[in-house]
């Protein structure tokens, strides 16, 4: 290697060791997290998942993805849906921007009326929960965006 690359990795090395020299010398200061995060992001439409919807996350991640809800969705059979869509992929909407929010549920809005998706699911995974979740924090966010 030549002499430039070593003097890089050591000064990168120093400013590391550095940093956690502070870090266990000042470990009782408090650090910026979550909400300097946020503060940063907020522009981008990112938001925090609230309390209760962290409380519902348990049952919405049990999917195994055998699209059995596909096959029993009315909304599907009776051609209401997109031929692309799949309950199964409601979690795709449930993101921390708005933005994913937003493409979740434009075409997929005839996922809200009924949960026989729900009732054939051999993990009972709250299928229509989690349109109804979705479909929430959407209007949530669309209003925190206005």
């Amino acid at each position: 290697m030549s002499y430039r690359k070593w003097e890089a990795k050591l000064v990168l090395a120093s400013q590391f060791f550095l940093h956690l020299f502070k870090r266990v010398l000042f470990f009782w200061k408090p650090r910026k997290g979550l909400a300097t995060f946020l503060a940063n992001y907020q522009a981008d439409s990112i938001f925090p998942v609230t309390m209760n919807e962290r409380a519902l996350m348990p049952s919405f991640e049990r999917c195994q993805a055998c699209s059995l809800c596909t096959f029993s969705c009315t909304a599907i059979q009776q051609g209401k849906a997109p031929a692309s869509f799949e309950p199964k992929f409601i979690m795709l909407g449930y993101g921390r921007s708005g933005h994913e929010a937003e493409y979740f549920l434009e075409e997929w809005l005839p996922c809200v009326e009924c949960a026989q998706c729900a009732v054939n699911c051999p993990n009972d995974v709250p299928i229509h929960a989690m349109a109804e979740t979705v479909k929430a924090r959407r209007e949530r966010l669309a209003f925190r965006k206005s």
